[in-house]
């Protein structure tokens, strides 16, 4: 039996994705085991919940390319994968790499990373309203196009500051963005044959 497009595209997408997701379990898991050289910080906490729900989300959403496309071209798979590939990247920014020696302190680890990690972000919602509006041919202004570019650029804001209060806001509301983009989603994934 041959495969269906949206199996050969979502093969790729689904290892960028699984990647992401086992990099920041295996970080989180890492870093328990050394707990007691570890300085936790709620704001950095909060972020890995929100990778965390973003890297699911960004692959329960790939479903629905198989109702959408029927044939693709390989622009837009590249378009894509490049837009899954920030995920990954930022991902990998969340949490440190547990050390052998020393304290690891994740307040300071956050102040560090954050212009890549929000430049990634703002990258990655940016690109995410392109995929919406070509791949998922969402309205040039619709809720998966609109919020997705006002939330890049507070990321952008976020890139460029060092404000903590600013940051702390940041942190809140993208939390609550992608509640509330899970608790929205319609989505209903069914077996037809």
């Amino acid at each position: 039996m041959q495969m269906s497009p949206f199996e050969f595209v979502t093969i790729f997408c689904s290892l960028i994705l699984g990647l992401a997701l086992s990099h920041i379990m295996r970080a989180v898991t890492d870093l328990y085991e050394i707990r007691e050289r570890v300085k936790t910080y709620w704001l950095n906490s909060l972020w890995v919940i929100t990778v965390f729900m973003w890297s699911v989300y960004a692959w329960w959403g790939l479903w629905q390319l198989s109702i959408d496309l029927d044939e693709w071209h390989y622009s837009q798979y590249w378009f894509l994968v490049t837009n899954l590939a920030s995920i990954y990247f930022f991902t990998t920014l969340v949490l440190p790499k547990a050390t052998e020696e020393g304290m690891i302190d994740l307040e300071k680890h956050y102040y560090s990373v954050h212009q890549a990690f929000f430049s990634l972000v703002a990258f990655s919602l940016f690109t995410s309203v392109a995929v919406n509006y070509s791949l998922f041919d969402k309205p040039l202004f619709s809720q998966l196009t609109v919020m997705p570019f006002i939330v890049g650029c507070s990321a952008v804001a976020a890139a460029c500051s060092d404000s903590r209060t600013y940051h702390k806001f940041i942190g809140i509301f993208m939390f609550i963005m992608f509640i509330f983009f899970q608790v929205s989603d319609v989505t209903i994934i069914e077996y037809s044959a």
